[in-house]
């Protein structure tokens, strides 16, 4: 702090003094937690901006061909599509199929996501708006439109370890459509969510039209090859020569939060109550960075002779990033 004292009545000259200290006048503490929030919102702005100009610029090279990078979720909120995807566990049901026969039940899985009912066309037809639901808001209540259909599908695939994308085209039957791409060895599957049905990428008999889009839970991919059709694509999307990419390789260290929601059974016989309190914990659902974060639990126990029990515990937690 600086002060300077002026004297007006003197009687040789006029000066003015300088006199300088320190005074502790305050401080402000900065928590770390605030400023690593603020660093993510920082970079979340980033890649939308970025999502902005990628969109414009694919559009300019194939104004014809479907990009989606953002949506707004279901609060209203701007987010990347790659935020939608994540690994789901489907009905118990079939994943007590799934023990007997693993590839009837990706067959049962695609015909019981095409029973969901879609939403009129008339509803989903501007990108450019769109609003997406959560993939258990989509089965609460047992409606969505394409997207959501195949998002939905690609979440059950990628809990069985499938490799699975969502792809973007169009289809000489339903024209702007959602599909699944899947990959069995050196063969690449498209699933049609609206119908359960699974074609090779090489069946003449396949709906689809165009290839224009995929995406994963990581990156986004638009195809810059002169041919889009089915047949004659090359779904190696790390050839930049074939595929333009929304986040470079230097940016995918960051990668956003999914928004769905994490849940899963737990089924084992009974002994004593910490044995099962112990199961519990050893899942680590509870230990989430999100003070946000909300729980659900949900306990069943299924008597059979002579005293023997088995306990189905399922877990829940919903994570709301914005």
């Amino acid at each position: 702090m600086m002060i300077e004292k002026h004297e007006d009545h003197c009687l040789k000259s006029c000066s003015s003094h300088l006199y300088i200290r320190k005074n502790w006048l305050g401080s402000i503490a900065f928590p770390f937690s605030a400023l690593l929030q603020q660093s993510e919102f920082s970079d979340q702005m980033d890649i939308l901006h970025r999502a902005l100009i990628f969109e414009k610029n694919c559009k300019a090279m194939f104004p014809n061909r479907r990009i989606i990078t953002t949506v707004l979720n279901d609060e209203g909120a701007q987010v990347l599509v790659t935020r939608y995807i994540k690994a789901l566990n489907p009905p118990q049901q079939l994943l007590d199929i799934f023990l007997q026969d693993s590839n009837t039940t990706l067959d049962l899985i695609a015909r019981f996501v095409s029973l969901i009912p879609f939403m009129p066309d008339t509803l989903d037809k501007n990108d450019g708006s769109d609003i997406w639901m959560t993939s258990e808001r989509c089965i609460s209540l047992a409606i969505g439109n394409k997207e959501e259909h195949a998002i939905l599908l690609c979440n059950f695939f990628l809990y069985f370890g499938k490799s699975a994308l969502v792809l973007l085209g169009t289809s000489v039957l339903e024209g702007q459509v959602a599909y699944v791409l899947t990959q069995e060895n050196d063969e690449y599957l498209l699933w049609n969510p609206s119908t359960g049905q699974c074609h090779k990428q090489f069946d003449p008999f396949c709906p689809l039209q165009s290839i224009d889009c995929l995406f994963d839970d990581k990156n986004v991919w638009f195809n810059i090859q002169q041919n889009n059709t089915p047949m004659a694509i090359h779904f190696d999307y790390s050839k930049e020569s074939f595929w333009k990419q929304l986040i470079p390789k230097n940016f995918q260290g960051m990668k956003s939060p999914s928004i769905q929601i994490t849940g899963f059974p737990i089924q084992m016989p009974y002994t004593d109550v910490q044995s099962v309190t112990d199961a519990v914990y050893q899942t680590g659902i509870h230990s989430s960075q999100f003070p946000q974060t909300e729980f659900a639990l949900a306990v069943y126990i299924h008597p059979f002779p002579n005293n023997i029990l088995s306990v189905w515990v399922y877990l829940a937690s919903l994570s709301r990033h914005q």
